[in-house]
């Protein structure tokens, strides 16, 4: 079973990365996400995997249920 992960709120995502001050460039690099796939999740043009939905969510201090619907 593969699951399909999507931002509950793309845009409150790209809003915490910018309260700490930081690109979605320079967030990306940070957690080891390819910049161009971050700009596809947060366009909800693709999806992350489990794994990459975790170092989205470890990056912003939060659970990936706090940030994506599963």
């Amino acid at each position: 079973m593969s699951l399909t992960l999507q931002f509950r709120d793309a845009t409150s995502v790209r809003k915490e990365i910018a309260i700490r001050g930081e690109s979605i460039a320079i967030f990306s690099r940070r957690i080891g996400v390819n910049y161009s796939l971050m700009t596809e999740y947060l366009n909800n043009k693709k999806h992350p995997s489990p794994p990459t939905a975790k170092k989205i969510a470890k990056g912003l201090d939060k659970e990936i249920k706090d940030i994506f619907f599963i």
